[in-house]
């Protein structure tokens, strides 16, 4: 707008010495100080009259603080000279909320960073600018909205079940966040969470958890082992057992005691002890011998 109004005035005192320069007298020279600025002027309209919206943004257009119905979309374009052009990202965009805390439902206090990443409807933007001209609706909206969603959805969960479930805290919270920051034409793209923190009793409190359950696996995996092994002992011994039996009974319909006898022939060497005690009788002839027979 200043450059709408201070071109003529330049172009005017251009003007006026042109004129002086060449005395009140010579007709011709007032006509050429007109033209100039006359052209002057058209130079300058014309050129405030073209107004470029860069990429990833919209223009909304106000006439002496008036929101027009028009929103411009990115490029070249001719505005009325008067008229000005405030631009209102549509790309992605981030919000951010550090060190959020909130309380669990177990209520132990809660620390974390959330990231989001967002972006406005285009034909949301003339209502948010409406909302606040001065484009700070990042702070005065969404990054509040992002606090307050992050503190609603946490007090939902226990502290434990916020890290074992995480990926169910993360969808809870985007859609929750989505819901809160539509009536502002914003959609969520994603949301992050780093790494959930909790004062440091609670951290102690899980790690002794962590290591009960850990010896309890042990423990339940040894007694598997026990039971397993003495199934193995118990089949063995039912295995040698019925392994006693059956050569038991091959014995006895063998001949019994001879047969085990003929058995033991048939392995003999055919050599006789060297030393034999008193009244013992000698192998498979059964004859007594004496002290120091050989």
């Amino acid at each position: 707008m200043g450059f709408i109004i201070g071109t003529p005035i330049v172009a005017l005192i251009v003007s006026a010495a042109f004129a002086l320069h060449f005395g009140k007298q010579r007709e011709p020279s007032l006509k050429a100080g007109a033209m100039t600025f006359i052209t002057v002027c058209a130079i300058s309209l014309l050129l405030a009259s073209l107004q470029t919206v860069k990429q990833s943004t919209v223009g909304v257009v106000t006439v002496f603080g008036k929101i027009q119905d028009e929103v411009l979309s990115a490029g070249l374009h001719f505005i009325l000279p008067w008229a000005q052009v405030h631009s209102v990202k549509v790309g992605v965009q981030v919000i951010r909320a550090n060190q959020a805390e909130a309380s669990s439902k177990d209520l132990q206090n809660v620390y974390t960073t959330i990231t989001a990443n967002y972006s406005v409807a285009p034909e949301r933007a003339r209502a948010l600018f409406a909302m606040s001209p001065s484009l700070t609706y990042e702070t005065d909206y969404l990054v509040p909205g992002l606090y307050e969603t992050f503190k609603a959805v946490t007090s939902h969960y226990i502290a434990e079940e916020l890290i074992t479930q995480r990926a169910a805290v993360s969808e809870n919270m985007t859609q929750s966040l989505q819901t809160k920051l539509a009536q502002y034409g914003v959609t969520v793209r994603d949301l992050n969470i780093t790494d959930f923190s909790f004062s440091s009793e609670f951290n102690k409190a899980i790690e002794a958890k962590v290591t009960a359950g850990q010896y309890a696996e042990k423990a339940q995996r040894d007694l598997q082992r026990i039971q397993v092994e003495a199934q193995q002992k118990i089949a063995e011994a039912e295995g040698q057992a019925r392994a006693i039996a059956i050569q038991a009974e091959a014995i006895q319909v063998n001949g019994g005691a001879e047969y085990i006898q003929l058995q033991a022939i048939n392995k003999w060497d055919g050599r006789l002890p060297a030393y034999l005690a008193p009244n013992t009788p000698l192998p498979f002839i059964g004859v007594a011998g004496g002290a120091g027979d050989r």
